[in-house]
């Protein structure tokens, strides 16, 4: 572990290697807690405000009454203060926000009251290649037994499929519904083009809809020439498209490149326009102030 990496704990600014956390706890002990993942470019985060509306809705979810709630704008201020402790006021730096349950972990115990709030900061740099990606067996977990949209610590599954793609030489890993349509990846969620028809996987397929997803979809939505479709989709879908890219907050739109070591073609020119769009409506949300 690096010693020279600052960490925010519970309202204090920490080297990592000091950072420490109550050994019983349901956070520990049950993954009873929810995150969120950022991005800051000189002190802009995009959509900050729908990344900790999330976040306070997957605390409402583990019981957290919203008194308990930490202040959005006390939050945005130490993760400024963080980053410029850190020295990474110049760089694009990933900013997680971690909230865990600090109750009793057993099952008598009252509602939670408390929560243990870690702030990390790491430099990052878009990835510019083309992603690899490979299907996995394991399938996202179905909405009926934890909500999809909520960014919640117990993501084994996504794990899980994360490190079998990375062994099998790709980037992400693929994966379906337990009845067999595309989901997302372990860490992003899927687009494709066809002709001028832009197709994504719905909500009903158990997804965590990202803000950057989102974000896609107005861009997508705002346009004269393409059209949006969601849907549940199977993978043959995906293996006959023009174009396959990925989304998230920090990778923002990165463009595929295999499935399962087949080729996907790339449309460089949409790819590129998508970006300049996006590049547009984040200079546009920048100066407006949201």
């Amino acid at each position: 572990m690096n010693d020279s990496r600052w960490v925010w704990l519970n309202g204090e600014i920490i080297r990592e290697t000091e950072a420490m956390i109550p050994a019983v706890q349901s956070g520990l002990f049950y993954g009873a807690g929810c995150f969120e993942t950022m991005v800051s470019e000189k002190g802009f985060i995009f959509r900050y405000n729908e990344h900790l509306e999330r976040m306070f809705g997957a605390l409402r979810y583990l019981g957290l009454s919203e008194i308990h709630f930490p202040d959005k704008g006390d939050i945005l201020k130490q993760i400024h203060k963080l980053i410029l402790h850190s020295g990474f006021d110049n760089d694009r730096v990933r900013v997680r926000i971690q909230a865990s349950l600090n109750e009793n972990y057993g099952y008598d115990s009252n509602e939670p009251t408390d929560i243990v709030t870690l702030i990390t900061v790491s430099p990052v740099t878009n990835k510019t290649n083309p992603a690899r990606l490979f299907q996995t067996k394991t399938r996202v977990v179905p909405d009926v037994c934890r909500p999809a949209h909520f960014k919640l610590s117990n993501m084994l599954h996504y794990r899980n499929a994360f490190r079998k793609a990375k062994r099998e030489g790709a980037d992400d890993a693929l994966m379906l519904t337990t009845n067999g349509f595309i989901a997302e990846t372990a860490t992003a969620n899927v687009f494709w083009k066809k002709g001028n028809t832009i197709y994504t996987s719905s909500g009903l397929c158990d997804i965590l809809p990202g803000i950057m997803r989102e974000a896609v979809i107005e861009i997508i939505e705002s346009d004269d020439i393409y059209s949006l479709k969601e849907g549940k989709f199977f993978t043959n879908h995906l293996m006959n498209a023009d174009s396959i890219w990925l989304t998230n907050s920090v990778i923002e739109i990165r463009e595929v490149q295999s499935i399962n070591g087949n080729i996907i073609p790339v449309d460089k020119h949409f790819i590129d326009h998508l970006r300049d769009q996006l590049n547009k409506l984040k200079e546009v949300e920048r100066f407006s102030g949201k």
